[in-house]
């Protein structure tokens, strides 16, 4: 098959989004299929674009024989909604020129969402060939940022971003989902059942069989601290707010240390809330390559997951899976979907969102249980080895391309 992917998001940008679509496009590829991904140049999640890419309109790459096609497109590192919608809308025009610029045929396109305008440009490609559209839905935008607490429910760009959903409901050939939760969401909202394919993010266990990095306690003074640690994007999702409360309720005891790794629009606002507790059980580190976050996960104890409100019900945050992949156990704070996973993976333990007292009380109890770390590291190791593992989970997505492209000859 031939595949032209669509995304806001690829490497060497960080996040869950990245993530899958440059492991499917990448194991697509090992699968003997060509692929071509159109993308923006990398700016996520600071907003600057890196030099190399500065006043050009396109650029071709390769990277593990997945081809890449990155545009222009209008990025600032004030985040402000309206900032983020001009960087959403001019992916989608920057996307859909880059598109039509191709000049061969292909057999299907995949749109990944959110941003869910970038299914317009998917949209408009498969309508140039005459192919099947796969819409990729990671979140359900707007429904999302309502959640969030970004937009009121009743807001103009809410109220238009539905319409824009259900059109594109609508118009695609076929919807993939990540979780069973949102299935059943898209389900409630009119889709039809045989219009819908759970394929779940998963993890590369092999990317995440590399060494601990065995200096990292020496190096930042953390020696026979027990670390518990959050490496991911400092978001307006993440909640990490509560982590911090729950830092400042530990204060007193010495043993336990926090290590914050990333950046992110709530970045500002988490350091200025660690300076007015004057908190000095918090290290941050900034945004890492990836190849080097499985080593630093390995040299802590507890990794750290949380959601920022109780509405999020269908998330499963990658953080989840990653950690467990690198044998390491969690306390996730959050709900619905994911609680479920930990729940039956018995991969660590569970902390309403917004609870610093309870999530404070669990890290202590649980950094004094090595046996029930040790047990609970090997659960969540052994449920995403059998569960998520991502060449997997590539291959049962080759199978639903394969019958979209089967259909539509």
């Amino acid at each position: 098959m031939k595949v032209v992917i669509l995304t806001h998001f690829y490497p060497p940008e960080m996040g869950a989004a990245a993530a899958r679509l440059h492991g499917l496009a990448r194991c697509l590829v090992q699968f003997g299929h060509e692929v071509t991904v159109l993308t923006g140049f990398p700016n996520y999640p600071s907003g600057i674009v890196a030099p190399e890419y500065r006043s050009k309109l396109r650029v071709h790459e390769q990277m593990d024989g997945v081809e890449i096609w990155r545009s222009w497109i209008y990025a600032s590192p004030r985040r402000s909604s309206i900032q983020r919608l001009a960087n959403y809308f001019s992916a989608v025009g920057s996307a859909t020129i880059s598109g039509l610029m191709l000049g061969r045929s292909y057999d299907i396109v995949i749109a990944s969402s959110p941003p869910l305008f970038i299914g317009l440009a998917g949209l408009a490609l498969a309508r140039r060939r005459r192919v099947p559209l796969l819409l990729d839905i990671r979140d359900i935008w707007p429904e999302l940022a309502v959640e969030a607490g970004e937009f009121n429910s009743d807001s103009a760009i809410v109220r238009w971003g539905e319409r824009l959903e259900r059109f594109l409901y609508r118009r695609s050939t076929s919807i993939s989902v990540v979780t069973e939760a949102k299935r059943r969401k898209l389900a409630k909202k009119g889709v039809p059942e045989d219009k819908l394919t759970l394929v779940p993010n998963g993890v590369d266990l092999e990317l995440l069989n590399s060494p601990t990095d065995t200096k990292l306690r020496e190096n930042l003074k953390l020696e026979g601290k027990f670390i518990v640690v959050y490496a991911g994007l400092i978001g307006i999702f993440q909640g990490l707010h509560t982590a911090v409360d729950a830092a400042n309720h530990l204060r007193g005891h010495r043993h336990i240390h926090f290590l914050f790794v990333g950046d992110g629009v709530k970045r500002a606002d988490i350091e200025r809330q660690i300076l007015s507790h004057q908190l000095e059980n918090i290290t941050w580190l900034p945004t890492q390559p990836r190849e080097a976050i499985p080593g630093i996960l390995r040299a802590c104890d507890l990794a750290l997951v949380p959601l920022v409100n109780d509405q999020l019900l269908d998330a499963v945050p990658s953080k989840l899976l990653e950690a467990w992949g690198c044998h390491l156990p969690v306390v996730l704070v959050a709900g619905g979907e994911a609680r479920r996973l930990v729940e039956e993976a018995g991969g660590g333990v569970i902390v309403p969102p917004g609870e610093a007292q309870q999530l404070a009380e669990a890290i202590l109890k649980i950094s004094k249980k090595r046996d029930s770390l040790d047990a609970m590291s090997k659960h969540g190791h052994h449920y995403v080895a059998t569960q998520f593992d991502r060449p997997m989970l590539a291959r049962q997505m080759e199978q639903v391309l394969k019958a979209i492209v089967g259909r539509a000859q």
